[in-house]
């Protein structure tokens, strides 16, 4: 397998960068959002492309950039998984194959989870059409993610001497695992006694520490907006954009990193 050595991508890199990648997010939007850095916010509060004129929520929001980096990381993962998948296959490493082919399944359903919420469908095209209250949406997707689980589970169980095989793949696999588990269920039971309505309201408090009395009048103008339109609110924003999507795009590099690091490791040993 001499071939493996010709790939140069190291698993660190993808870590360093998704770090690197949200703090700047993270610096930008504290200096814009809450400090209006430059006029930036008062320019997107005048355009008519921004109705919630935030740069946290233009950069964390469904279908914005880092999500899109979740899709680009998962989409690397299923190839790395099925690439690595498929030279298994040809040593005849049966279980090894086994393991990954079954990562690279769970690869293709993330992305389509990701990019199509098929849990979304289940619920308001399904469930709450007979049952209103809020629990049987939790009860729902917790089920939908429970059976999505299934998959790295059996993975990991049935062939544990594979994810045991090198450590740092392990280390780094656990890691991916455990920011989208967090991620998954936190959105899962979101709307629990309201819960995410509650934690983001502690957000909201806080950033209005730096951003004072403009920043509250901007804050309820757009929530007044979102009210009206159906749409959640900022509070509720804060934690269904800015920390979950956090988390899964966490988990996203990682869950790549694990694959590169296996991949490092049989170009290694073998």
């Amino acid at each position: 397998m001499k071939k493996l050595n010709i790939f140069k991508i190291k698993d660190y890199y993808v870590i360093i960068s998704v770090f690197i990648i949200l703090l700047v997010f993270y610096i930008s939007s504290f200096f814009v959002d809450l400090y209006n850095f430059n006029g930036i916010r008062d320019w997107m509060v005048e355009h008519d492309g921004f109705n919630v004129p935030f740069l946290w929520n233009y950069l964390f929001s469904e279908g914005g950039p880092v999500e899109i980096l979740q899709w680009l990381f998962i989409g690397l993962f299923m190839m790395t998984s099925s690439y690595i998948a498929g030279i298994s296959t040809r040593d005849q490493k049966s279980s090894r194959s086994r393991f990954w082919f079954l990562f690279s399944i769970l690869a293709v359903l993330m992305i389509m989870e990701d990019a199509g919420n098929i849990r979304h469908f289940l619920t308001t095209r399904g469930v709450l059409l007979f049952r209103d209250e809020m629990i049987y949406r939790s009860i729902t997707e917790l089920t939908y993610f429970g059976l999505m689980a299934l998959i790295p589970v059996y993975a990991l169980i049935r062939y544990r001497k594979v994810f045991l095989e090198d450590k740092r793949t392990a280390v780094i696999l656990f890691f991916g695992a455990a920011f989208y588990g967090v991620a998954v269920l936190m959105s899962g039971t979101r709307d629990i006694r309201f819960w995410y309505q509650t934690a983001g309201n502690i957000i909201y408090d806080w950033t209005l520490e730096f951003g004072g009395d403009e920043l509250l009048a901007i804050y309820e103008t757009t929530d007044q907006f979102l009210a009206e339109g159906g749409y959640i609110s900022i509070s509720y924003r804060f934690m269904d954009f800015l920390v979950e999507e956090s988390l899964e795009l966490l988990g996203a590099a990682f869950l790549w990193a694990s694959s590169l690091s296996y991949l490092n490791f049989l170009g290694d040993t073998e």
